[in-house]
């Protein structure tokens, strides 16, 4: 596979530390040691054949029936993503920059709301390894925000191809139920932090709390335990965690924007089901990939 004369492999690395479990996708440029920032954002929009290889499966072998609608679907999203992600990079330090004209003005303007929680996550990253409360930088060599962010995009979208038939079997519900629960579990959880508190991850037993392999989960324990401390983070993650919430809604209201997945038959699902339990058939134009948050 290559993009821009570059060759992108990934390697999976994992980190173990008791209760926080994570799993690191990284880059394997030749020639290169530590693949740089925008290295692993160029490399964004081939996340959907990363989680295809990684689970053993070569795109090529996909491209047929509903199964191949969907998947080009997928590969459109990110690649519209990825083309908001590079167009925010330019002009990170531009407070008046206005949208580009082939962006605003077209299909991929529905991705622009999943571009900017991308962005924020990947800029929280940075702000959450400058405080490094669990020690991952010692112990993964060369771990930088770009990668803590990659390889929590490349779970998220691998648990979306196993929820919606791709890599599992079909579990989901209609968006709207799904962004409102969604919405919901991350105001509850911000909004209890100053009644929980976090201990050192070093002073967990194995038997004392259940450990996962999650990255997400990891990433978010360990940011919700810094802004308990740390008041300057604390804004900064709620300003994060209002991005997520304005994403959801912006999903929610988007009719272009629809879950999609295959059923058990092999049929393709658009936008949940309705009144009377009958799955909604594809309509004929293009009906945009909604991106899990």
């Amino acid at each position: 596979m290559k993009t821009n004369h570059t060759k992108y492999l990934l390697q999976q690395e994992e980190l173990r530390l008791g209760t926080y479990n994570l799993i690191i996708q990284r880059l394997d440029i030749q020639g290169k040691e530590k693949p740089s920032r925008n290295e692993y954002i160029q490399a964004f929009k081939l996340l959907p054949d990363f989680v295809l290889k990684a689970n053993g499966i070569l795109s090529s072998d996909l491209n047929e029936g509903h199964l191949g609608v969907l998947l080009r679907s997928h590969r459109d999203a990110f690649k519209a993503i990825h083309k908001w992600l590079v167009h925010f990079d330019s002009t990170n330090n531009n407070s008046s920059s206005v949208d580009p004209p082939e962006l605003r003005f077209s299909w991929e303007f529905d991705y622009k709301p999943h571009a900017k929680q991308s962005w924020a996550f990947l800029n929280l990253c940075k702000e959450i390894l400058k405080r490094d409360q669990f020690g991952w930088k010692e112990s993964i060599k060369h771990l930088s925000a770009a990668q803590l962010w990659f390889s929590y995009e490349f779970e998220r979208l691998e648990n979306t191809f196993k929820r919606t038939g791709i890599l599992g079997t079909t579990s989901w519900r209609g968006k709207h139920s799904d962004c409102d629960a969604m919405s919901k579990r991350i105001s509850e959880n911000f909004d209890s932090l100053h009644s929980r508190r976090f201990a050192e991850a070093c002073d967990f037993q194995p038997n004392q709390i259940q450990s996962w392999d999650s990255t997400e989960a990891a990433i978010q324990a360990h940011a919700e335990k810094i802004a308990q401390q740390d008041f300057p983070f604390r804004k900064i993650y709620s300003k994060y965690i209002k991005i997520r919430k304005q994403t959801l809604r912006s999903i929610r209201n988007n009719p272009n924007l629809q879950f999609a997945a295959l059923e058990e038959n092999g049929s393709l699902s658009v936008g949940g089901k309705g009144k009377r339990g009958k799955s909604q058939k594809p309509t004929k134009h293009h009906k945009g990939f909604c991106k899990e948050n």
